[in-house]
């Protein structure tokens, strides 16, 4: 069984509730239909009915047995409104602002639902931005207690199993925070950490990308900033393995690693790479995806309270019902996610 076989099978035994909220997307659409007749989750639609069966009965979708919930004549409308004026309070959002924005925007609604425990996660971000997927999740659901940065991964699966854990790799971040900081990396460091734990057969082993390996490239604001991330990170989860500043070739070859970097933590067996920046990030996974033929899922958003993932809007329709399952066993984990 590969790795996604155990993801599916997983979800079917939590059999978690995971909104999607992108009813006019035809291929939201089919994924829903596929996730239905495998049970790897109860799917639910946030949107407008007659938009989604009509799309669903021009392209010849079944969503018989869906559960669909119109964000805009919900009985639940107001149990929502109060739920974000309180999370908003702070910006003094007002009810009217509030009911605006949750029947204008399903994301919002699918994000409040999550938020209140009505259902156990979100997948959103085939037709909507990574910032407005994240805004909702980010100011609906909430940064975890003790992580003050939301941040996102993506799962990366590689046909070389001698790498990663058994051909898997966490990139993070690439889809949200620009230029972390260092106590923001270390955070991004940490959520993917555990994301490790609750999506692989494999103890985490993170190393913080650089230019420079151990001093090597000299001492420029950006080794420096991976550094002391790199200490924050050690001193704030102590039985981490974590590395760094380290190159990629130090951080995935043990050859190599034994030669710049004798006293390694991980010994050039990473399995998460932390990017200085989302250009390196970004950049790298797509190359990766690219060029290598390997299968992106996400971004998955991390540090949050309760697990929302967004997807590429270049997306099909197997990267939404991969991104829906992994959702599902996120739910199931007990983690801060």
């Amino acid at each position: 069984m590969n790795f996604l076989e155990k993801i599916y099978e997983r979800g079917r035994k939590a059999k978690k509730k995971i909104l999607l909220s992108e009813p006019h997307d035809e291929r939201v659409l089919r994924a829903i239909e596929s996730i239905l007749k495998s049970g790897i989750c109860v799917p639910v639609l946030i949107g407008d009915h007659e938009e989604a069966n009509g799309v669903a009965k021009k392209q010849g979708i079944d969503l018989k047995g869906l559960e669909i919930i119109d964000n805009k004549k919900s009985k639940d409308l107001d149990k929502y409104v109060a739920l974000y004026c309180e999370k908003r309070k702070h910006k003094k959002i007002s009810s009217e602002d509030a009911l605006k924005i949750i029947t204008e925007n399903p994301v919002f609604y699918a994000s409040l639902m999550v938020s209140a425990g009505d259902a156990d996660g979100s997948v959103a971000g085939a037709s909507i931005t990574t910032r407005d997927v994240a805004k909702a999740a980010i100011y609906c659901i909430g940064p975890a207690e003790n992580i003050k940065t939301v941040s996102s991964s993506t799962l990366l699966i590689l046909d070389d199993k001698t790498l990663g854990s058994n051909g898997i790799f966490i990139y993070a971040d690439a889809g949200i925070v620009p230029d972390p900081t260092a106590d923001e990396l270390a955070d991004i460091a940490i959520s993917s950490a555990r994301m490790a734990k609750i999506l692989l057969d494999d103890q985490p082993k993170i190393a913080m990308l650089s230019y420079s390996t151990k001093g090597s490239g000299g001492s420029s604001k950006s080794i420096q900033k991976v550094q002391e991330a790199t200490r924050i990170a050690r001193e704030r989860e102590p039985d981490l393995l974590i590395e760094g500043e380290i190159q990629v070739d130090c951080a995935v070859v043990p050859e190599v690693a034994h030669r710049k970097d004798p006293n390694s933590r991980i010994k050039g067996r990473a399995n998460i790479f932390i990017f200085p920046n989302l250009d390196a990030g970004n950049i790298s996974y797509k190359l990766t995806q690219r060029l290598a033929k390997a299968r992106a899922i996400g971004p998955l958003l991390q540090g949050l309270q309760k697990p929302a993932s967004d997807l590429s809007r270049g997306c099909d329709f197997q990267d939404i019902i991969d991104a829906v399952a992994i959702t599902a066993v996120r739910a199931q984990g007990g983690l801060l996610v």
